[in-house]
């Protein structure tokens, strides 16, 4: 395993005792969990970023899509005619969620994003027009591209030398809040393929935004052009994988579907297993995450079991009823606020997403007290299945009352993915108003709902519910009252509301 000490510590270590530096492992060090055709899972792209621990995603990309009209500079994203489902219809829109994921994320660990080219670059959508499609959702400073490879080991004329020799990848720390995008579709054999004419036969890999992997069957085929330095396998081919590691370059295995397929590949230096299995509740084997949420582990002898990602998550595992009817059943974390004021919170909630009951919640509420029946106004995510809502009760012991509205168009992100939820709370010394509001990306909003009541709501803060149906898990990011950043012992106040079987409130994912 390099030791890898900046040059100008050494030197300062010639005159002054310093501790030893903390070495971590390269990119090309770990292994990873990564999800095949992300856009077709259950599982809403940015809740497999956040919930189910996963920093390597798919996108297969087509120029057209039957009954959709073509747009220049943008693709449609499906698996095929006979497969078109989608949870983010066009590249832009999916490239959109990554960039809302970023940003209530910014130092999350890379991100590998795979894009499969189904057809072949066409007028209005040429290389330099994917590399524009990527830069305009995602700034250049966000990414790690072939030239940053380059500029890492000057005096080298190929990807392959800049990653062998005295020269290797990057620390997987020195990549954090950063993005790698992959082409895949072939291989490099022919001057005409898809991946040859996005690098030009190589002679601009070093320039393009993205790198590419061919396929690989045999390991002839590691060394035979110098600008790949990523290999994509499929899994009848996967002990080609440790040869590729080998040579100090970045391997995928696709199609890892059972966990026999999973525990024979795991232990081939595969940097990449790329599954259709997300959610880790349900399959339990393919996991890659440690005990903290580390969504990695590491090859070459490297221990990396304390490793932690920097994030700013408040996590609610809850075993509760329902928030609903004249009477709840739920964990409110939350703080009390009795002044004539306007206080806005805002949280992207992350769920399962699958394999859950639907009508778990996590939402944003403020409460007149911590009584079962008690008046209360939340917008609220449910686990699965559902668009962003408004609930609230107006009278004491009353029925509750829900409204739902579309937050962005149906033809771009899926509704039931938008995790972003704004409460505004205004207290006018006579009556408490509030308003909900959900987005796609955390900075344009639109209202879902307002309600207004006589006299003083002042109970604020996160409701969690699981519906009847046992322990659920529900993840607040980026937690903030105004530009106020909270994590779980900012809440003063942890209550279970109705009859509650357990409840625990955390920072983190677990």
């Amino acid at each position: 395993m390099p030791l890898r000490v900046p040059l100008l510590l050494v030197l300062c270590a010639l005159l002054v005792p310093l501790a030893p530096a903390l070495a971590q492992p390269a990119y090309n060090e770990i292994r990873q969990k990564s999800s095949h055709n992300s856009y077709q899972r259950s599982e809403a792209l940015i809740d497999q970023l956040v919930y189910h621990r996963i920093r390597s995603i798919e996108l297969d990309i087509h120029n057209g899509k039957t009954g959709w009209s073509a747009v220049s500079g943008n693709w449609y994203v499906y698996h095929a005619t006979t497969e078109p489902e989608t949870t983010c219809h066009r590249l832009s829109d999916c490239l959109d969620e990554l960039r809302a994921f970023h940003l209530a994320n910014p130092n999350h660990e890379v991100v590998t994003v795979w894009v499969d080219l189904k057809d072949a670059f066409e007028t209005g959508r040429m290389p330099a027009d994917l590399d524009t499609r990527i830069t305009t959702h995602l700034p250049s400073a966000w990414l790690f591209k072939p030239s940053d490879v380059m500029a890492g080991c000057p005096g080298v004329s190929s990807l392959q030398a800049a990653v062998t020799g005295a020269c290797t990848w990057p620390a997987h720390t020195e990549l954090r809040g950063r993005f790698i995008f992959v082409l895949t579709g072939g291989d490099l054999s022919s001057s005409t393929s898809k991946l040859n004419t996005y690098v030009s036969n190589g002679s601009t890999a070093t320039t393009r935004v993205a790198f590419v992997a061919p396929d690989l069957t045999s390991s002839s085929g590691i060394s035979s052009k110098t600008y790949a330095v990523f290999f994509n396998i499929q899994a009848p081919n996967a002990s080609v994988a440790n040869n590729v590691h080998l040579a100090n370059f970045v391997g995928r295995v696709w199609d890892v579907n059972d966990s026999g397929t999973w525990n024979a590949v795991q232990p081939l230096n595969v940097n990449h297993i790329a599954t259709n299995k997300v959610n880790y509740h349900q399959d339990t084997w393919a996991v890659t995450h440690n005990s903290l949420g580390w969504p990695f582990q590491c090859l070459d002898g490297w221990a990396c079991g304390g490793y932690q990602e920097p994030v700013d998550v408040i996590g609610a595992e809850v075993n509760t009823g329902d928030i609903w009817s004249s009477s709840d059943s739920f964990l409110f974390a939350h703080e009390s606020n009795t002044a004539v004021t306007t206080t806005s919170w805002t949280a992207s909630v992350s769920t399962p997403n699958s394999h859950v009951d639907e009508w778990g919640k996590a939402c944003l509420m403020v409460r007149a007290g911590t009584a079962a029946n008690a008046r209360y106004f939340a917008i609220c995510r449910a686990a699965d299945n559902n668009k962003l809502r408004i609930q609230y009760r107006s009278a004491t012991g009353g029925a509750s009352s829900a409204s739902e509205v579309d937050i962005v168009p149906s033809d771009t992100v899926d509704q039931e993915s938008l995790t972003f939820l704004k409460l505004t709370v205004q207290y006018d010394g006579t009556q408490t108003c509030a308003w909900g509001y959900g987005s796609q990306n955390g900075s344009t909003w639109k209202l879902v709902g307002s309600q207004c009541f006589s006299g003083l709501l002042a109970n604020q803060g996160l409701a969690a519910a699981s519906h009847g149906s046992g322990k659920m898990k529900l993840l607040f990011s980026g937690v903030k009252r105004g530009s106020t950043l909270y994590r779980a012992a900012s809440f003063p106040s942890k209550t279970a509301i109705g009859s509650v079987s357990s409840w625990r409130v955390f920072d983190g994912f677990f």
